[in-house]
């Protein structure tokens, strides 16, 4: 039987363009490492297994995933932004998860073929 994995949650985070009209990544990575921590979050920039959700259609948004908990600190530390940067969370399913494990071998492939997240390496 696979383990069972943490909760997930799945954040719409609006994103800062830059003078080329791509995502700013290094500004992305610097509000995600203040409001969730530094190695406690993963994104892609592209929204690869569901739509984004309606809420974010008026914004450039990315997918982010964290822990449940750290989720929860991010959402609250962004409360006093405005405008608030994160637009829209959800939990993510099973089969959400899985791909987001997918998403985690791309960056840190172990010998089980899963891929860890960046909290599991930093928590090891």
């Amino acid at each position: 039987m696979a383990p069972v994995e943490k909760p997930l949650r799945c954040l719409a985070v609006r994103v800062v363009l830059d003078d080329a009209g791509e995502i700013d990544g290094f500004e992305l990575e610097a509000f995600l490492n203040d409001v969730a921590g530094p190695h406690r979050w993963l994104s892609t920039t592209e929204w690869l297994f569901v739509d984004p959700p309606v809420e974010a259609e008026e914004h450039v948004t990315v997918p982010v995933v964290m822990p449940d908990e750290i989720a929860v600190r991010a959402i609250l530390a962004d409360l006093t932004n405005d405008p608030q940067r994160i637009v829209f969370d959800l939990p993510t399913t099973p089969a959400e998860t899985r791909k987001w494990r997918w998403v985690a071998f791309q960056v840190a492939p172990n010998a089980q073929g899963q891929g860890r997240f960046p909290w599991e390496r930093f928590n090891a």
